[in-house]
């Protein structure tokens, strides 16, 4: 989930400039993948087996995608067998002080790759029968999930992130740790809304905010006590946390994070996790405790704490079924397993998570069959581009180790022909509909997949920068031609394509966009109406200093034609006030899109409301202009131009959730 790609047009980064609401880097965490290879029988007589040589490639590999991507420090484990094969630090986990990574003991913020400790704790308490996969969840909580539909939630559907949830970021954390409010409250105070019926994939942090609080409600203990008591100490996680805030005699060992800007590592503002969050992926881990926990779920369930004796967190029948495919969005893709995604890579099966938690990133990979996990986490915001699965570290790693079978090229019939042109149009991944969040899907390819039919018999997919071709191998199903990736369209009862799904990120329904829905057309809507508001502050200031001087003549202009354009001057005004919120944040004003929007951004959001309060009376005054002859004929069709922008430009904030402060 990863970095945006460069825009195409310069009027579009104009007003992507205005538009953008969080850095770049949050922006890292759901770019797809650009090459995705074919999964099968595992491959013999390959994998890393020699600490010296694969010491020698991930040194040679870290230096290069660090230097090329402004990454402070880094660190990677691999487990192999049920041992510690190689654990590393690269960088610095503090900058300016020059304290260099330590894979034992230095903290990385591991983001959505803690909800893996989740689901293993929600394992657990399914071993001793006190939680049911299949049961309501509404059983396990004190406040009601709304029954927005009538088929109920379950663990299962949060564990594969297809339990019709949005997702949001803003108020999970704060800036200071006064600011945190106890679990419940937090909750009922932040519901999500359902936005679709479970069953359909849309990666959601909602999924395990509800599951840390059902794995405290029903094993009785706080959630940060039950990982403490439960995943940590048996595995010997001593440099692991999943308390906030951050324990004080961890708080030393925490690596600094940064951003890059004008030649320098700049350190990230320190932040505090709402409790309520922390299952979701606040949690702390260093490299090697990471590699406590990936021998735990590979080696049948045991590790080696210290050099005593064995600790179990999980059952052999647990792990195998915890490993094993629990959602598909078709059966000819790949799934989901019980809060693992199948990112089966070069003939091996592989399930992995990847982790964001501004501004650093990780990845967890783990290959069942081979009995081999890798960790990899990044400090630095250039990491991103290295955890999104099937390309970045995955991508090397499993190049050098596993290579890619050959693939069978596939021949294309003559001509889609006109059904082709149902699955033409833009495709959105990004999972966000009633709160601010929802303006993320205007910017970038990286949420964006564009599907074609350039008539040659195949489907041309777009998509940050990538383009493949497909062909139809059964209705609704299209096999990549010359590769391994595979689509599949879905229909509603009217044949309407409605998303699709690929098996290179089974997380995610792709929804197929109405044409007002696209990114073009709004964005070009929206700087279509800021130019005729640029336009309109001048005019209307002539016309009213005109009138000023004609009344201190003897001849007043009418009160009406002076209201009328006191009105659309103060639209226009307060419209470009509005953008000028996320203009400051593209700035730097919003660093973390974890943390509440400041409420300068707010007043400026607001002022959308009372621009929107105005545009009924400019609708009204346009009537009256032409009624009463307001000016001359040009001059009214200016007028009326800006009250039609005012008026479609209430309809963009209100479709992006802009109208006032909805997060």
């Amino acid at each position: 989930m990863k970095n945006l790609g460069p825009k195409a047009m310069s009027m579009m980064l104009t007003l992507v400039a205005l538009l953008l609401l969080v850095t770049p880097v949050m922006a890292q965490e759901n770019r797809i993948a650009t090459v995705r290879n074919a999964a099968g029988a595992p491959l013999q007589g390959q994998g890393p087996t020699d600490p010296a040589e694969l010491g020698t490639f991930l040194d040679e590999l870290l230096e290069k995608q660090m230097q090329d991507l402004h990454i402070a420090g880094a660190a990677v484990s691999v487990v192999q067998d049920g041992k510690l094969l190689f654990a590393r630090g690269y960088g610095y986990a503090d900058v300016e002080r020059r304290i260099p990574v330590d894979p034992e003991k230095t903290l990385f913020r591991i983001g959505s790759v803690g909800k893996v400790l989740t689901w293993t704790a929600v394992m657990q308490l399914v071993e001793q029968g006190k939680l049911d996969l299949d049961a309501d969840i509404n059983a396990y909580l004190d406040f009601r999930i709304p029954d927005t539909y009538p088929q109920p939630i379950t663990l299962k559907h949060l564990m594969t992130h297809t339990s019709g949830f949005e997702d949001r970021h803003f108020g999970s954390a704060v800036s200071d740790p006064g600011g945190l409010v106890p679990v419940r409250e937090w909750l009922v105070s932040h519901p999500w809304a359902r936005v679709r019926p479970p069953g359909v994939a849309g990666y959601s942090n909602y999924n395990a905010v509800l599951a840390g609080y059902i794995v405290a409600r029903v094993s009785g203990k706080p959630y940060d006590q039950y990982i403490q008591d439960h995943i940590f100490d048996p595995l010997g996680m001593q440099h692991s946390t999943a308390r906030t805030p951050i324990p004080p005699e961890l708080r030393p060992h925490v690596s600094q994070g940064y951003t890059f800007a004008k030649g320098e590592f700049r350190a990230f503002p320190d932040y505090t996790a709402q409790p309520a969050g922390v299952p979701s992926g606040a949690q702390l881990a260093s490299v090697n405790d990471m590699a406590r926990f990936m021998i735990a779920h590979l080696h049948d369930g045991d590790n080696v704490k210290g050099d005593s004796a064995e600790a179990r967190i999980l059952k052999d029948a647990t792990l195998e079924r915890m490993h094993s495919t629990l959602y598909t969005p078709d059966p000819r893709l790949l799934g989901t397993a019980y809060g693992l995604f199948d990112w089966s890579e070069n003939g091996q099966r592989t399930l992995g998570h990847s982790g964001y938690s501004p501004p650093m990133h990780s990845v967890l990979l783990l290959l069942p069959d081979q009995n081999l996990g890798v960790f990899a986490a990044f400090n630095s915001s250039g990491g991103g581009a290295l955890t999104n699965q099937h390309s970045g570290f995955q991508k090397a790693f499993f190049d050098h180790y596993y290579p890619a079978p050959a693939v069978e090229h596939l021949e294309a019939p003559p001509d889609l022909g006109e059904q082709g042109d149902r699955f033409v149009g833009s495709y959105n991944a990004y999972n966000a509909y009633t709160t601010l969040v929802k303006i993320m899907a205007l910017f970038g390819s990286g949420y964006t997949t564009r599907i074609s039919n350039p008539g040659d018999g195949t489907l041309h997919l777009a998509l940050e920068g990538i383009e493949m071709r497909f062909v139809q191998i059964e209705p609704l199903y299209f096999r990549q031609i010359d590769g391994p990736f595979s689509l599949v369209f879905h229909a509603d009862e009217q044949g309407r394509i409605t998303y699709l799904s690929s098996d290179v990120m089974p997380q995610y329904a792709v929804e197929k966009l109405d044409w007002y829905e696209t990114a073009d057309f709004n964005m070009a809507l929206a700087l279509g109406c800021i130019l005729i508001f640029v336009g309109t502050i001048p005019a209307a200031a002539i016309l009213l200093i005109r009138a000023r001087r004609s009344s201190g003549q003897g001849k007043p202009a009418p009160r009406g034609e002076r209201v009328a354009l006191w009105i659309i001057l103060g639209i226009s005004i307060l419209n470009l006030l509005v953008m000028v919120a996320p203009a400051w944040g593209a700035m730097g004003g919003l660093q973390n899109e974890l943390l509440d929007l400041p409420l300068n951004m707010k007043i400026m959001l607001g002022f959308g409301v009372v621009s929107a309060v105005l545009t009924v009376g400019a609708l009204v005054y346009t009537a009256l202009a032409w009624k009463n002859g307001y000016w001359g004929i040009p001059t009214r069709v200016c007028y009326t131009l800006a009250t039609t922008a005012a008026i479609a430009f209430v309809w963009f904030l209100n479709f992006w959730n802009m109208l006032g402060w909805r997060l």
